[in-house]
Formats: C-alpha cells, structure tokens, sequence
C-alpha cells in the first residue's frame, strides 16, 4: 500500500548532530531533505575506485579453487586491480601496434638495424626500403637500382642501396624503428606481462565478496556524511536544522529516536513546489507486485497502490499468452532447478523467482484448461481434452445449438449430414470432421473452442478495465458509467453480430433477456457518464463523450491474449508436423530447436504484452504515476540479506 509522508523540521543541539544522524541512518526511515535540489550524487574517488575494482573482477574467469583470502589493505587492493586492468588494457593496444608492424615488415627479411648503420657508414650508403602495389609494379618500369626481395599481400617488395636518398615513380618508402627480430622479441614480453597481469586479477577474484562488504561500508559513510552536510546552522552554529520526509505510520520510531537526544521535531505544511515522496509498504505477494510497478513508473502519493492488481492480472496474462501446459511444466522445473541451485540470493532475486515459480503454475493451469500440451492435437476422447473445462464449454455449446435448432445448428449439419440423427453433444463435437492430408480435422470443435477463447479474452479485458475504472471513480465520477457502458456491450452486441456468448450456451442469461438489459445499460451508462461528467466538470464534461472510443478500443486490445496464444499453439504444432515427418533423429532435433524457439518467443511476448495491458491499458483510467520513491538515509543490504 501507499503510506502518506508527513514532512518535519528537525533541530537540535551541536553536540548531537553526528549521533543523531548515525542512528536515523541505523533506523532508516527518514528522508532528508536537501538544500539545494542536485540531482546527482557526487561519490568520492575512494567509493568509485572500489565499484571499478569490483567490475574488474566479476569478467575474470572462475577457478575451480582459489587461494585463501589474506588481510590486506583493500583500498591499496583496489588501486593495484584498477592498475593491473589499465595495464593490461595498455598492453594490448601495444600489442596490436607490434603485430601489425610484424605484419607490416616480416617480408622485408629478418635483419639489425645496426647492420644496416654500419653498411650505411662504412659504405657511405643510403638504405631504403620500398613496397609497390604488385599490379602496379607490372605496368611501371621499375629501376634497376632496386633490388626485389619478396611478394605477400599484394604488395611487391625492394631495397635501394644508393649514394643518396633516393625516391622512385609510384614506390612507398617504409620506415622503421625495431627490426623484425626486437619486434618478435617485443611481443613476447608483452603476451608475459599480460598473463602476469591475468593471473594476479584471476588469483584476486574471490575477494569480491570482501569488496562488496567494503563498497557497502563506504557508500554507508558517503551518504552519512552527504546527509549531513545538508543540515542549516542558525545561531552562530550552536543549532543546527534540516526539514525531512517521514511516514505517517513510523511516528513512534521517531519518538523512540528523538528521546536520547537533544533534537526536536515539529510537522510543518507540504509547500506547493515540494515534490513529494511515493513511500510504498509491501509484503507478501504485494511485494512483487511492487516490483513489477516499478519497472513501468512510481505511483504518485495520490494513487492507489496498483500493486496486487499488476501482479495477478500479468501472472493470468502470462498464461493466457503462453497456453500450454507442456511448457508450463518445462517453466516450473527451470523455476525449482533455479530455486534449488541458487538459495542464497537476495532479496530481489527471490522475488523475481517467486514471481517465475507463479507463471509457471499459472501456465501449467490454463494448459489444464484448455487441453493443451506441446501443440501436439488431440482427439476429442482423449482423457486430457476430457479433462479441459475448454472441452467442456465447447460440449455446452453444442448442446444448445442441438437443442435450439438455430443457424448454427443447421449449418454443420448440412455440412455433415450424418449430424442429424446425433442426440449427444459430445458425439456431436466428434463426428463433425473433415480429412485434410490424411489426419481428421475436426472443424466443429476447433471453431467452437476459438470463438470461446475469443470472448474470454474479451470478458477478461471487460472485468479488467471496470476495476481500473471502479478504482478512480472517486476523482471521476463518470467511470461508474462507463462501467454500466462495458457491462451493457458484453450483453448486446452477440446479438448484433448473431453470436451465441457464454452466459447463453451455459443457462445464465438467455439472448433475449441479454439483449434487453445489454440496451440499457449500454445506452444509459453512456448518458450516465455523460451527466457524471457535466455535474463533476461542468461544460468541460461534455467532451466525455470522446472517452467511448478509448474505452472500446481498450477492450479489443485484450484479443492479442487469444491473438498471441494460438500463434504459439500453431507454431508448437507446426513443429510437430515437420518433425514427424522427416525421422527419428532429425524430427528429435527440430523439435527440439522449434518449441525452444516457440518458447522464446512466448517469454518475449508474454512479458511486453503481459505487462503492456497494465501499463497502457489498465493505467490509463487509474494512474497517475510521475512520482518519487522514498529515499530514507539508511544502511545498506547486502545481498544475502
């Protein structure tokens, strides 16, 4: 839930302001309130250099035992890891310069420079070196002065031995500084001085942990210290003060934390330029919704807390989106693996694999539901299909088209002919069936089973939106009729578009009392909202109006659930036909890659789309976001905890 901040002024003693801060930061339900309105906080280098060690040495490589762990000065270790790494990285661009200049050279043959000096003075000759690109050189005449040494690369390479400088059509003069030799010589040291440097970064990598530690205990200081110097000091700083956000349910921490010192507090007014803190107080399932919240915005103080909503409705999109079971089982053994692997994560990490653990429930739940398994097709007397409440449904379906002898019933059964002499909806459902390369094609069923999906997604979108809408009626009294509007649109428009709905093939509603009761309250929560609208807004209410294609437009967009999960069940059932058709071994492997693909893909889908009714969707009638976490000076977690 959301909890109202209260804001205070806090003054005290001198004398106290060190303790006094030390044990607000130990308690850690207070946010100080800044002077000045910086955005960034300024780390020392100290506190930098330690987060650079420690990202140095979470890319090195894990050994299989490490050496014990010795005291050691962990500032200094840092700085040599941060000295060790900008070495290596130095290195490796020399060693880049070397092989190239290896490359560059080696056709030129393996001399010393020093040679080349002592020709050069004892001979009073000039040595050149000089490439040439090789088509070029076949059309130029190239000069007897020079002496070919070597093709490679495409180039052709000469030596000028000459009184003097000299400089020849179309040739490149190479220079150099390191014979071939020093250079090889050069690159050995360097590929020593790197390993060296690995290795001394390898050996250190399991002191993470200690540098963790180390980095916790320095931003713990960092902020202390930056909480303080925020504080005002009236009275020639023998006083000092400095206003705070703090919630309005932790009033008897404050008390407990005030009454060892000198330091008094007093609630003053929230200023129209404050921006206030959202301070959100979760457990439970509602903690992970919390953490779904946070990924799209923070609510504003004035909000309703959407956590449990978020969480619920996105687990239920999840596996609409997903719908299969198989897949839901290969989820919840990755999410027990996970769990059994990793205990000892933290407190975010667990969330997010509690979080995995109820999608994959959910997943394995709605593939129950709709009776399916790996995309693979199952007959009509399958147990499993049997056991669907999807086939169960469709067998409602067909026995009140049966028995109301309506278009629909009439249409199979001249289709199918044979249907007539059928009393059993379930026989119904089985004999009505075509053969399509070789397999039975059981149309009946599957369009039966589709429009159901259909309006389910609907029905869901439908119940969704009205608790957005129900949320935020008391800042919109409309809403309350825009509700009446989606109610009355669910009971009217089958009958617009000749449809059967659920209520109807189940025994709830019948189409006529539907119809009736669907026309007034899409007509009067129309006007409702209307009139809501006018009395709350006065003449600004009658753009209200315009609210009636969002709100119906927001309503299909819930048809991706069926959208998205039947493109997933067609994909997994593509891939079981490629796959038994082309063999054992190779069928294996394609299934294999195919519904790993389909399982990607559905992860991708099931967290953008999942998430996106939430955000898009359901926040654009009961949300305001825009807000501020709560940043309370506190002591820092670690990762265990």
């Amino acid at each position: 839930m959301i909890i109202d901040v209260e804001k205070y002024l806090f003054l005290g003693v001198k004398k106290d302001l060190n303790a006094f801060f030390a044990t607000a930061q130990k308690m850690g339900f207070i946010e100080f309130i800044p002077k000045s309105k910086k955005k960034s906080v300024d780390y020392p280098q100290a506190t930098l250099d330690i987060i650079s060690a420690i990202k140095i040495l979470k890319r090195q490589p894990s050994l299989e035992t490490y050496p014990p762990l010795e005291d050691v000065d962990l500032s200094a270790l840092c700085a040599t890891i941060i000295s060790k790494s900008a070495e290596i990285e130095k290195l490796e661009e020399e060693m880049k310069f070397v092989k190239s200049e290896i490359s560059r050279i080696k056709p030129l043959g393996n001399f010393s420079l020093s040679q080349i000096e002592d020709i050069e003075k004892g001979g009073k000759k000039v040595v050149q070196f000089f490439c040439i690109k090789t088509a070029k050189a076949n059309k130029i005449p190239v000069s007897n002065d020079l002496i070919y040494l070597a093709t490679d690369f495409d180039l052709d390479y000469f030596i000028s031995i000459a009184d003097q400088k000299m400089k020849y059509k179309g040739m490149l003069e190479m220079r150099f500084e390191c014979s071939l030799s020093d250079l090889k010589k050069r690159k050995i040291e360097i590929a020593e001085n790197i390993h060296s440097n690995h290795e001394y970064l390898v050996s250190h990598a399991n002191y993470q942990s200690k540098l963790q530690a180390f980095l916790k205990e320095s931003l713990d200081v960092t902020h202390l210290v930056l909480a303080k110097s925020e504080v005002n000091h009236p009275l020639k700083e023998t006083l000092f003060s400095i206003e705070a956000w703090v919630p309005s349910n932790k009033k008897n921490k404050l008390k407990k934390l005030l009454q060892d010192f000198a330091v008094c507090c007093e609630q003053i007014a929230i200023e129209n330029d404050d921006r206030v803190p959202t301070y959100m107080e979760n457990k439970g399932f509602d903690k992970l919704g919390e953490d779904l919240v946070h990924i799209y915005d923070t609510p504003s103080p004035k909000d309703k807390d959407p956590s449990p909503f978020v969480l619920w409705a996105f687990v239920v999109f999840y596996a609409m989106i997903i719908s299969d079971a198989g897949y839901g089982i290969i989820y919840l053994g990755l999410a027990l693996f996970l769990k059994w692997k990793f205990p000892n994560v933290g407190a975010s990490i667990k969330r997010l694999l509690k979080i995995f653990t109820m999608l994959a429930c959910s997943i394995v739940l709605w593939g129950v539901v709709t009776g399916s398994y790996f995309g693979i097709d199952l007959l009509p007397d399958n147990f499993l299909s049997r056991a669907s409440f999807l086939s169960y449904l469709s067998e409602k379906k067909a026995a009140y088209h049966m028995k109301e002898k309506d278009d629909v019933y009439e249409y199979w059964v001249e289709k199918y002919p044979e249907l007539k002499e059928v009393s059993q909806p379930d026989v119904f459902l089985e004999k009505g069936y075509s053969m399509k390369e070789g397999r039975r094609d059981y149309e009946i069923i599957n369009e039966f089973k589709d429009n159901i999906l259909i309006e389910v997604s609907l029905m869901v979108g439908i119940l969704h939106l009205s608790i957005s809408l129900l949320r935020f009626f008391f800042r919109s009294y409309s809403n309350i009729g825009w509700v009446l509007f989606l109610a009355g649109g669910y009971l009217f428009f089958p009958s617009m578009l000749d449809a059967t709905s659920i209520i109807n093939f189940t025994g709830l509603i019948r189409k006529a009392t539907a119809h009736e009761f669907g026309v007034q309250l899409l007509f009067g929560g129309i006007g409702l909202a209307m009139l809501l609208a006018i009395i709350q807004n006065k003449l600004k209410g009658i753009a209200e109006l315009t609210r009636l294609i969002e709100i119906f437009a927001d309503v299909l967009s819930y048809l991706r659930l069926y959208a998205l999960g039947l493109a997933g069940m067609i994909l997994a059932s593509t891939f079981n036909g490629i796959g038994a058709n082309v063999g054992f071994a190779a069928g294996f492997f394609i299934l294999l890659l195919g519904h790993g693909i389909n399982i990607v893909i559905g992860a991708m889908g099931g967290i953008i789309h999942g998430l996106r009714l939430n955000f898009i969707e359901w926040y654009h009638y009961s949300f305001e976001g825009g807000g501020k976490v709560f940043n309370p000076l506190k002591l820092l977690k670690t990762s265990s905890k």
